[in-house]
């Protein structure tokens, strides 16, 4: 029976780092996942015609962790989604690598079926894993500091009547901050709340 482990937003957070430390020690930003997946894992990667278009999924890890399939249409036109994707299912590789020792599923349609027989608790957590790792490694926490605090000193003048950084505010430089890292805004932004960087850096950026 499936079951995903019940890992931590914290231990997910340092299995990310471990994977940085090991497969990209430079840290040098935006991390490349791409390059990471192919070169150093020896991963394939295979955009899919029509994933997302006719079964809603993005991407998805083959059952012999061998290829992570991608949206075609993610994979040529949506650079930070497809890193995302990428990131998202090389969190399934490193983390729920257990899950897939006991599956196979030759199709697409195979691992469609395989997830809707699957409890929908275990899917979230398998899911919202995938998801944290995908944050934790495209927005390594020291690097999102050191970023957060260049972009708020770049705009001093503009928080200088202020006692701290709205909320709207961060969600505004997040876009900014996102183009260092190659992501999303959302992805930023929710990255600034889970390491409560506001509280970590004053208003002068300092």
């Amino acid at each position: 029976m499936f079951k995903c482990p019940y890992l931590s937003y914290t231990e997910i957070g340092n299995r990310a780092a471990s994977f940085l430390k090991q497969y990209h020690p430079s840290q040098d930003i935006p991390i490349p996942v791409e390059e990471i997946i192919e070169l150093k894992l020896e991963l394939n990667i295979f955009p899919f015609p029509r994933l997302y278009k006719d079964h809603g999924l993005n991407g998805f890890l083959s059952y012999d962790l061998t290829t992570i399939y991608v949206d075609e249409v993610q994979f040529n036109q949506f650079n930070e989604k497809y890193r995302y994707t990428l990131a998202h299912e090389l969190g399934h590789y490193v983390l729920h690598r257990v899950c897939y020792e006991d599956l196979i599923f030759q199709s697409i349609e195979d691992y469609v079926n395989w997830r809707m027989t699957l409890p929908t608790d275990e899917v979230g957590w398998f899911e919202t894993q995938g998801e944290w790792f995908a944050g934790q490694l495209l927005v390594p926490s020291n690097q999102l500091i050191d970023i957060c605090k260049k972009v708020v000193a770049k705009h001093e003048d503009d928080f200088k009547k202020l006692s701290s950084i709205p909320d709207d505010i961060w969600s505004y430089i997040s876009i900014e901050i996102a183009d260092y890292f190659d992501v999303n805004p959302p992805v930023v932004e929710n990255r600034i709340k889970k390491e409560n960087i506001p509280a970590k850096i004053n208003i002068k950026g300092e």
